[in-house]
């Protein structure tokens, strides 16, 4: 339980709360500025009574900390100001109450807006996800669980969390769990005023199986030559188009113009460069084929249909429910793109790209931790799944054209981000993705 509030309501936008808020950012999880040395203002406080959602201004970021005042520091303590505690109303039961009312319309606060699709139950006790970065996820409802995630990094216009499962909700999409309830907020903008979506509450996969880790301990059992039971990847080729089918049918479709191709060309070739530049040391030996590559691009004449699609898709971003089905999670695409980018209609098969990209991770990183490991097995157990997801996306909406230029375009254009994270952020790793890039521009090469 959480500590009981203060009885004076204290001054969420005195200075000192400021700076506290500011010194104590760089050591969580989801601050996306680490390492840079920026100005934090505050842009508006929105009063939650003994709680408040505070806007802070970071540098050009603009970031959401909801904060609370305890007599005790609680699980997770900002600053003792004036002999009280500042707290992350993340990791407060009554804090997060307050949100859920706020998101449910129980209470009104100026500035908030909420819309209620269903009825979460009343909070209880909670538990934060703690391996999120970008966003806090929240677990709550008891018996009946939710799952609220707090936007960190907000920005003006409407959250593809909220609206795009929000229109699979009321498609009926099963392998989407529910939107429950959604949170937007209104603040300044010079003259003007602009809203944007501060959190998106969705019904909780009660005993899901992280998708990720099945499918990497099955290629590190296969690698080890033990038996484990298979995860369905099959099903989860039918899941990812069922969604697909779904969206196409809830927000439409639109047969992309010679507009729509030139942009989507063009982007995949500064991509490129942007990936040669960054990757000079890893890629140089490459160069002669990525220069070939960049060519066949032009080859993309026509994209065919385009729509909403997931946007960020990965074995990360699903969930083997206990009944063995598979629940898509995260529609709010990649988090550090601009808003209006993620909400523009694209070929389905960015997501199913991303799919098959991860099997390929899910066994690199078994051979991370199984160096003896074989790496004909490892290759073998990843053409078995992707033959096996593809298999089950094509009974269920029709084959995926694997020597679709987009399709290889896509592909490469993932695998390139890769090397580049891997380079920044795990360069032991970036082995995983250099090999499928080396693979992708052979069989570049290879095609008349």
């Amino acid at each position: 339980m959480s500590a009981t509030a203060p009885t004076a309501a204290p001054d969420f936008a005195d200075p000192q709360v400021v700076d506290a808020i500011a010194a104590w950012m760089p050591t969580t999880r989801w601050y996306p500025l680490k390492g840079q040395q920026v100005d934090v203002t505050l842009e508006r406080a929105y009063d939650l009574g003994g709680a408040a959602i505070l806007l802070l201004r970071a540098g050009d970021t603009l970031l959401q900390v909801p904060v609370a005042w305890r007599d005790e520091q609680g699980a997770a303590p900002i600053a003792q100001l004036d002999g009280r505690w500042l707290v992350d109303a993340c990791h407060d039961a009554d804090a997060v109450q307050a949100l859920i009312d706020a998101a449910t319309g129980r209470s009104t606060v100026e500035g908030l807006t909420g819309d209620a699709t269903g009825t979460p139950e009343a909070a209880g006790e909670i538990r934060v996800i703690t391996g999120e970065q970008s966003n806090t996820s929240i677990i709550g409802g008891g018996d009946h669980p939710w799952i609220a995630k707090v936007f960190r990094v907000v920005s003006p216009g409407d959250n593809p969390d909220v609206v795009v499962t929000g229109a699979l909700t009321r498609a009926g999409c099963r392998p989407v769990p529910s939107l429950l309830a959604s949170l937007a907020a209104t603040w300044p903008a010079g003259d003007a005023f602009v809203s944007g979506h501060l959190m998106a509450v969705s019904s909780f996969v009660a005993g899901g199986e992280d998708g990720w880790q099945l499918f990497r301990q099955h290629a590190l059992a296969t690698l080890r030559g033990e038996q484990r039971a298979l995860p369905d990847a099959a099903a989860l080729g039918a899941a990812v188009a069922t969604v697909h089918r779904d969206l196409a049918d809830a927000l439409g479709t639109a047969e992309a113009s010679e507009a729509d191709t030139l942009r989507f060309v063009t982007g995949l070739e500064q991509r490129l460069a942007w990936a040669r530049e960054q990757g000079a040391g890893v890629l140089a030996e490459l160069d002669e084929q990525l220069s070939v590559a960049n060519d066949r691009l032009r080859e993309i004449h026509a994209l065919g249909e385009l729509q909403q699609i997931h946007g960020d898709l990965h074995l990360g971003q699903v969930l083997r429910s206990s009944d063995g089905s598979w629940a898509l999670i995260d529609f709010e695409g990649e988090p550090l793109r601009p808003m209006h980018e993620r909400v523009v209609r694209e070929p389905r098969q960015r997501d199913v790209v991303g799919m098959l990209r991860s099997f390929d991770y899910a066994a690199g990183s078994a051979l991370q931790e199984e160096p003896a490991g074989d790496p004909i097995v490892a290759a073998d157990w990843v053409t078995q799944r992707r033959t096996e997801f593809l298999s089950g996306y094509a009974d269920a909406l029709g084959p995926v054209d694997e020597q679709d230029p987009v399709f290889t375009a896509l592909l490469l254009d993932k695998a390139l981000y890769e090397v580049v994270y891997e380079l920044g952020n795990r360069p032991t790793w970036v082995s995983v993705p250099l090999e499928a890039v080396r693979a992708l521009l052979s069989s570049v090469e290879e095609r008349p």
